[in-house]
């Protein structure tokens, strides 16, 4: 489910002409928060663990990108959200991979203790089947998985 669009700004870019991977992952921890905040009625969501953040092409200033969110497990006060960064050219409608990773985002009180996840079941369904539309259409890359 596309989430979110942003501009690259020249203030982004770092030595290599490039935006910062430390960038990019701050703006993929937002996100994930924003997917969580989306599937639920809990208020506030920390992150406790990003892996398999992979950087498949660069970013440069004036590039449009674009976040997809999948949920790929709920839990009873977590969810793991993977995400997919492309860059968007509107002129071409052309899209490229960037970077993916996973986020395991936990619902907290306001103590930031762990409680329950109170799932929207209309937005956890639209997901899904917007991710089988875009699978079925070849919009989505299969993700490798460690044996």
């Amino acid at each position: 489910m596309l989430i979110s669009r942003e501009m690259v700004l020249d203030q982004d870019i770092g030595l290599n002409a490039t935006l910062f991977g430390g960038d990019m992952m701050s703006r993929m921890d937002k996100v994930a928060g924003i997917t969580a905040s989306l599937m639920s009625h809990n208020r506030r969501f920390v992150t406790l663990k990003v892996s398999e953040l992979e950087f498949h092409s660069p970013v440069r200033a004036g590039d449009i990108i674009e976040f997809y969110a999948e949920i790929t497990r709920q839990g009873t006060t977590s969810m793991t959200v993977a995400l997919e960064v492309k860059v968007y050219a509107p002129v071409s409608n052309a899209r490229r991979d960037v970077t993916t990773g996973e986020f395991v985002m936990v619902a907290v009180d306001d103590n930031l203790r762990p409680e329950p996840i109170l799932w929207k079941q209309d937005m956890v369904k639209s997901a899904g089947v917007e991710h089988q539309h875009r699978v079925a259409s070849g919009a989505s890359k299969s993700r490798k998985k460690k044996a």
